[in-house]
């Protein structure tokens, strides 16, 4: 943290907003996640479109909509603009934007308008986003003042979620049997893992004072968690975090691990748990160090763990990315960044980034 700082960044208090957050939207958009499934009842293939932190969450929304019933495919905004796929009718698309403000995200929705397609939007309140060629724009949370988005990511998964079961109870779907009493919980669950912010930040301390590289994994719902793990501490800490899905670490990245390297690993019940578990099993013979999230992993025992509850898979991520957010922000204190300014506090980095449009 800054010298002398006492108050908290902007980051940390919008973590701290999300029970509340994910509160009221469970409260309040629930009609709107109906609307929304009635829209995508009958579409043969749903795009999910997103980049950044919204690809993360279009990747979860996906995973989320295919346990629905869907054939739905996650897609990088700008690949879906500028590679763009053939689409017919039949198909629909969901737009994730924080802002609205981005050029690949606004082509999407012009493709899937001039394609005939049903197209949903799904932002923060406040957004650039309108209701033009939309079928449907639903609302997460404020824009935030940070840099480093936690609860507008948390939100939009919140939202797909809410769809995602819907969708699934219109087509009698069994995998979204009980998601509605476990997205009620979820609120108090987050606050939890706040509430035990303090495991995290000394494992975040820990791990920035022994100066080693880091690789974050999960398998299926969890590998955007990973991925998200990595991202939030690139933009936070300046910190270079190797995230990846399980099994591409195994095919290649693994080789590179040194004995000195930590390794935390998303850990939810479901298929993947098998496969999660030989692989800290080979890491723990190589000597490398394992934090996990989540769920025990039987092979390793032993391994420094932060419990989380089980949820249903395709809902883990909601709760798993609370952890990560939170070792993100403790890396930028422990490192002394801003976590909040995406490095625009440095006038070469602002000068560089002003030559870009997002």
């Amino acid at each position: 943290m800054d010298e002398g700082r006492t108050e908290p960044y902007a980051m940390y208090t919008t973590m701290h907003w999300q029970p509340a957050d994910i509160r009221t939207l469970l409260a309040e958009g629930w009609a709107g996640a109906s609307e929304a499934a009635a829209v995508l009842a009958d579409a043969a293939r749903i795009f999910v479109v997103g980049i950044g932190t919204s690809f993360h969450a279009a990747q979860i929304g996906a995973n989320l909509l295919r346990s629905a019933g869907a054939d739905a495919r996650a897609v990088d905004s700008y690949e879906f603009a500028t590679y763009p796929y053939a689409l017919h009718q039949g198909d629909a698309v969901i737009v994730m934007a924080h802002t609205g403000r981005k050029q690949y995200s606004a082509r999407a929705i012009e493709l899937a308008k001039a394609a005939g397609v049903p197209c949903i939007g799904i932002s923060g309140q406040g957004s650039e986003m309108g209701d033009d060629g939309l079928a449907l724009v639903l609302r997460t949370v404020a824009r935030e003042t940070s840099a480093a988005y936690t609860a507008s990511h948390l939100g939009a998964l919140t939202v797909l979620a809410q769809i995602a079961t819907a969708l699934g109870e219109r087509r009698d779907a069994s995998a979204v049997q009980g998601w509605r009493d476990a997205l009620t919980a979820l609120p108090d669950q987050i606050a939890e893992v706040l509430r035990r912010e303090g495991e995290i930040e000394r494992v975040a301390r820990a791990i920035f004072a022994a100066n080693c590289r880091i690789f974050c994994i999960g398998a299926g719902p969890n590998a955007p968690t990973a991925t998200e793990a990595s991202l939030k501490a690139r933009e936070t800490a300046y910190m270079t975090i190797d995230g990846m899905s399980l099994e591409q670490f195994l095919h290649g990245p693994m080789v590179t691990v040194n004995p000195d390297d930590q390794i935390v690993a998303i850990a939810a019940a479901g298929p993947g748990m098998d496969r999660l578990g030989q692989v800290c099993n080979a890491l723990r013979l190589i000597g490398s160090p394992l934090w996990v999230v989540g769920h025990a992993i039987e092979p390793v025992p032993d391994a420094p763990r932060f419990p989380l509850p089980d949820l249903p898979e395709p809902l883990s991520p909601l709760l798993a990315v609370v952890p990560v957010q939170l070792l993100a922000y403790y890396l930028a204190v422990a490192k002394g960044t801003n976590p909040d300014t995406f490095r625009r506090d440095d006038p070469r980095y602002l000068t560089a980034f002003s030559s870009l449009r997002l």
